[in-house]
């Protein structure tokens, strides 16, 4: 285990595997992503978007799918729509969907992306990304950054961030003590938890302050970054609950 406030690149090139989440730690699009939400649901009164709105910040780092399913849920229970689920995601997450592709090339990386994953890719290191985004939106958006290649994968969110930790796992035949998740929700901490492996908090563009978002974490020891400054120190967490 890295000591803390040892350099954040230092402690990274300890791990024989570095999976990074995608928005709010290497895009700055958290907020981006939340007004896309609420443009998709314009067509609901505003106590229900915004109510939407703060879900989708609650569950940040969850699968679309699953995002939009408890959207539905909860339309379903206010009477608001009686599509089917498929119709319902057709058409809302297909909303969701053309906002984006509009808007997310434009988001801008967040602090120091470029330098810690070019830096980390020129040493050799092995990089992921395991991201709530659908795989062919987070490839577009990494190309257009030229990004892209400092990857082994990216793994987007047909799937949950569970299930795509595993694989990267599974495919680079790594235990669980030499991988990390770089990560800025709780569904993020959640997910490394549930998969083993270690996890480093980005706290600049999160929702959420980390005694919120590591709360009742008891497993393997999280630690804090405020962003991907390769030369900053990482702090160690203090897990509540």
């Amino acid at each position: 285990m890295p000591a803390p406030h040892d350099r954040f690149e230092d402690v990274l090139t300890t791990y024989r595997v570095i999976v990074l989440d995608l928005d709010g730690v290497i895009v700055d699009s958290n907020e981006l992503k939340v007004d896309c939400v609420r443009a998709a649901f314009a067509d609901h009164p505003s106590e229900i978007i915004e109510g939407f709105a703060a879900e989708f910040r609650r569950t940040f780092g969850r699968s679309r799918r699953e995002h939009f399913a408890a959207f539905c849920r909860a339309d379903t229970e206010r009477g608001f729509t009686g599509r089917d689920f498929e119709a319902y995601y057709e058409h809302y997450a297909g909303a969701y969907a053309a906002l984006l592709a509009e808007r997310y090339p434009r988001a801008p990386l967040c602090a120091h992306a470029e330098s810690l994953v070019t830096r980390l890719s020129a040493r050799g290191v092995p990089l992921h990304v395991a991201t709530g985004t659908l795989t062919e939106e987070a490839v577009r958006v990494l190309e257009g950054h030229r990004l892209l290649d400092a990857f082994d994968s990216v793994l987007g969110g047909e799937e949950s961030k569970t299930r795509r930790l595993a694989q990267i796992l599974a495919q680079t035949g790594v235990g669980t003590d030499e991988a990390v998740l770089v990560g800025d929700s709780r569904q993020d901490a959640l997910a490394a938890e549930a998969a083993g492996i270690d996890f480093v908090l980005v706290t600049r563009y999160g929702f959420f302050p980390p005694e919120q978002v590591l709360f009742g974490q008891l497993g393997r020891s999280a630690r804090v970054v405020t962003d991907l400054d390769p030369d900053a120190p990482v702090g160690q967490a203090t897990v509540m609950g």
